[in-house]
């Protein structure tokens, strides 16, 4: 019991000093980041309106999320199934690839809409900052 106790507590704190380590202003959307912000020097317009874009695209990017989920399912099950057509498995296969280019495409419009509102100066800062967090992009 002390153990388990000992274990669980280590494990909180290295939780909380993790948490630190990264700070608390951490959101996903880069542009609400007061240190981005900061960095970027975006104002207010550039903000309201970057928002404005992720926003009109979110209900697309939970659609193709659950739209890949399901048809992933799907081919899961089209392939344990010993009476698995292979015409059946490979249409699956087309409306996945189909749906993640549709998804991808979708992902580089917005992204394309956010560069249109920062300046080649804050496309560059941006850069920077992202290579950072992920240094080798897919």
């Amino acid at each position: 019991m002390r153990i388990s106790l000992l274990f669980f507590t280590i494990a909180i704190i290295f939780a909380i000093n993790a948490n630190e380590l990264q700070g608390s202003e951490r959101t996903f959307k880069w542009w609400k980041n007061q240190r981005v912000v900061s960095k970027l020097d975006l104002s207010t317009e550039q903000v309201r309106t970057i928002d404005a874009i992720f926003a009109s695209y979110k209900t697309s990017f939970v659609t193709y999320r659950k739209a890949l989920r399901d048809q992933e399912i799907q081919l899961k099950r089209e392939l344990q199934n010993p009476d698995a057509k292979k015409d059946d498995v490979l249409t699956l296969i087309d409306e996945i690839e189909n749906t993640k280019a549709a998804y991808t495409r979708t992902k580089v419009e917005m992204y394309l809409r956010v560069k249109d509102v920062l300046t080649p100066e804050q496309q560059a800062a941006l850069h920077k900052i992202k290579m950072r967090f992920n240094p080798y992009p897919r």
